[in-house]
C-alpha cells in the first residue's frame, strides 16, 4: 500500500510493521497426540512470546501525528489513529485477540498434557513456566 504526503508515509510505515510482524503467519490444523503435546505447546509458546515482544515494542509506532495544525490534518490523524488503535476492531486489538487466542490454545494444551499423564513439572518446563 502507498499513499502520497507526510501521513501516508506514516500509515504505510505502520501498516509494513504489522505486515512484517505477522509475516510468516498462517492458519491452519494440526494433530495433537501424546507425543508431539509438549512440542507443540512449546512452539506456540515461544511464538506467541516472540509476536508479543514485537507488538508491546511496536504498538506505540502505529500512532498517526499530524502533519499540520489545520483542521483537515487533525481530523484525518484522528480517523486513522481510531483506525489503528482506538476503535474495538482495531490493529491494536485485532493482534492482541491473536495474541488471547494463542495464549487460550497453550492453555487447551496444557490440559491436553495433563489428560495425557504429564506431570505439571514436566508441562511447565517444555511451556517455559507459563501455561501449566
Amino acid at each position: 500500500m502507498y499513499l502520497a504526503g507526510d501521513i501516508g508515509r506514516g500509515i504505510t510505515n505502520a501498516f509494513q510493521q504489522v505486515e512484517n510482524a505477522t509475516r510468516g503467519i498462517t492458519s491452519g490444523t494440526f494433530t495433537v497426540n501424546k507425543d508431539n503435546v509438549l512440542a507443540a505447546g512449546k512452539i506456540i509458546e515461544s511464538q506467541v512470546d516472540a509476536l508479543h515482544a514485537k507488538w508491546r515494542d511496536g504498538v506505540a509506532d502505529l500512532r498517526i501525528d499530524a502533519p499540520g495544525t489545520d483542521d483537515v490534518s487533525v481530523r484525518m490523524a484522528n480517523a486513522w489513529n481510531d483506525l489503528l488503535l482506538a476503535n474495538d476492531d482495531s490493529y491494536r486489538n485485532r493482534v492482541a485477540d491473536y495474541l488471547t487466542g494463542l495464549r487460550n490454545l497453550t492453555v487447551q494444551l496444557a490440559d491436553t498434557a495433563k489428560a495425557y499423564g504429564y506431570s505439571e513439572d514436566e508441562i511447565s518446563a517444555a511451556f517455559g513456566n507459563k501455561s501449566a
